[in-house]
């Protein structure tokens, strides 16, 4: 119980240590102390409440000193997660946090507690549903509460003991991640587009989004996309945004060193996305040098065997409100349509918010393809965010307008990819079969 106890205090200060360390960036200017003090009621009190339930269940189990050893190294992991986080835009963070083992402990410490969180969540609302249940049901409470007595006392060993085996998943569920998050491969999707025309039939989309260099997302790993980005054989490659990982420095460097590699006959274009925005005009020169071209609210027209084709690009909106509004100028400021569109927007979720004839396509990322869930193939999975309605990977049609939702390369933060593998889609655009020639 001690431990216990002494656990609760640790967690209370970690808790209101990242608070502290907020109010401390505030008082500087830093743009991240929102950041940490929010992160607190949405994300670390949760996971605190999933560190105690969970090592109550373990203390009670192995009892004595052995609780004191599993409260000791939780609260070394517990430094190391927020350590990471810390120094996470720190240019001069130290080298072993970010090492090859050491550097997955805060993406799997944070995510397997936060699996726990809903678990607990969950058999919470079960116990309640059962317990409302068996009162409707109950005829005769006093003649069986010695029998039921006894039923709930070995049932209660029972779930205790289950309980903690169960625990165990989702830190498996976490590790297997791990290797998952750089599972780099290309996948091929045939996309038929109502009004394409016969003369661009065929063409070959490179299309990445959310590289998200940094940490991770290190050298070698950028030039296996690259690699296997030139392979694919990409007529032109489209970028949908979140190239960065909101760090200081030089950290970006490897990322212009890979795509400076490709060299498509039709170039590579791009947009921003969400977190582009730290200096998107160093951002836009770097790409440029590297041989991407950065479209913000704006089109371009290259030919393509003789066809014009109209590349566009908008940049992220914070303000989801506003959207609406704000394409249809950005749209009404353009030279009128004479051409194929293909026009890069970040968030999927703006898809409904588009006009009908902004484009043929639009290709988006952000979502990282439901980031968790159950991949059923190349283009057909179940995730939590396809759940909840929000487009989350593969073609979506609205009227003859389409999407397509990569599950990108990268990822950003917590928690690590759990199912759903990462993609460099190569988009085979498609004329209607019953187009003129």
């Amino acid at each position: 119980m001690r431990a216990e106890r002494f656990l609760r205090w640790w967690l209370i200060a970690l808790n209101l240590g990242l608070i502290g360390a907020g109010a401390l960036l505030a008082g500087l200017g830093s743009p991240r102390a929102l950041f940490l003090i929010v992160l607190v009621p949405i994300a670390f009190a949760p996971f605190s409440y999933a560190r105690a339930r969970l090592h109550h269940g373990l203390a009670q189990a192995v009892g004595g000193g052995r609780a004191w050893l599993i409260a000791a190294l939780g609260m070394l992991l517990d430094a190391v997660m927020v350590a990471q986080l810390l120094n996470a835009r720190a240019a001069d963070a130290p080298a072993w946090l970010n090492g090859s083992v050491i550097g997955w402990i805060g993406p799997v410490w944070f995510s397997a507690h936060a699996l726990l969180f809903f678990g607990y969540l969950l058999a919470g609302a079960g116990r309640a549903l059962r317990v409302v249940l068996r009162r409707a049901l109950a005829r005769s409470p006093r003649a069986a509460q010695p029998a039921a007595a006894r039923r709930a006392l070995g049932r209660r060993e029972f779930l205790q003991q289950a309980g903690i085996v169960g625990a165990a998943a989702p830190f498996a569920i976490s590790l297997s991640g791990v290797s998952l998050s750089y599972d780099f491969r290309v996948d091929e999707h045939e996309i038929e587009l109502p009004h394409w025309p016969r003369s661009l039939d065929g063409l070959r989309v490179a299309h990445l989004s959310d590289i998200h260099v940094g940490g991770g997302m290190n050298h070698q790993r950028l030039h296996r996309v690259a690699e296997l980005t030139i392979k694919a054989r990409p007529d032109l490659v489209l970028h949908s945004g979140d190239f960065l990982t909101h760090r200081s420095g030089d950290f970006d460097a490897p990322l212009y060193e890979a795509l400076a590699r490709l060299h498509p006959p039709y170039g590579q274009w791009a947009c921003l996305g969400n977190h582009d925005f730290d200096d998107p005009d160093r951002l836009a020169r770097r790409l440029r040098d590297a041989g991407v071209t950065l479209l913000r609210d704006g089109v371009a027209t290259v030919a393509v065997g003789g066809q014009a084709l109209e590349i566009a690009g908008f940049d992220f909106l914070f303000a989801r409100g506003e959207r609406g509004q704000r394409y249809r100028q950005i749209l009404s400021a353009w030279s009128p349509r004479r051409a194929p569109r293909l026009l890069l927007n970040h968030d999927p979720s703006a898809f409904a918010d588009l006009p009908d004839d902004c484009a043929d396509l639009v290709l988006s990322g952000h979502t990282h393809g439901g980031h968790i869930g159950i991949q059923l193939g190349p283009e057909h999975a179940v995730t939590v965010i396809g759940l909840a309605g929000i487009p989350d990977q593969g073609v979506f049609r609205r009227g003859d307008l389409r999407l397509f939702v990569t599950r990108c390369v990268g990822f950003y933060g917590y928690p690590i990819r759990v199912g759903i593998p990462p993609e460099i889609a190569l988009l085979v655009l498609r004329a209607p079969r019953s187009a003129p020639a």
